[in-house]
């Protein structure tokens, strides 16, 4: 399974769902600093193992699970992994940098 890397627009889209599964895998200080709306924390780095635990814990199944870290890097290669797995993934291009200044304007 392949995974997409998407642009702050189609993010903005995909926010208006109810079956997407938005994960922020930034430091924990930066997460607590502000995030993007919906996206829950998680360590990146323990996500693969993890991330029975967070779909089990859900009400629904989502359809897209969707990735972003401070630049698009971490996002990137987690997407890899996971997508490697089955899992139906997103990466948010440029990171949650690209996310503020497209927010911004």
């Amino acid at each position: 399974m392949q995974f997409r890397i998407i642009s702050c627009e189609v993010l903005e889209q995909y926010l208006k769902r109810d079956d997407i599964l938005l994960f922020d895998l930034r430091s924990r200080d930066n997460y607590e600093q502000g995030h993007i709306d919906r996206a829950i924390w998680a360590d990146w780095e323990t996500l693969e193992e993890t991330i029975p635990s967070y779909l089990a814990g859900l009400p629904y199944k989502p359809n897209w699970i969707i990735l972003y870290c401070d630049h698009g890097n971490t996002s990137l290669l987690t997407a890899r992994d996971l997508a490697r797995n089955g899992y139906p993934v997103m990466s948010l291009g440029g990171g949650y940098a690209y996310w503020k200044k497209y927010i911004e304007t």
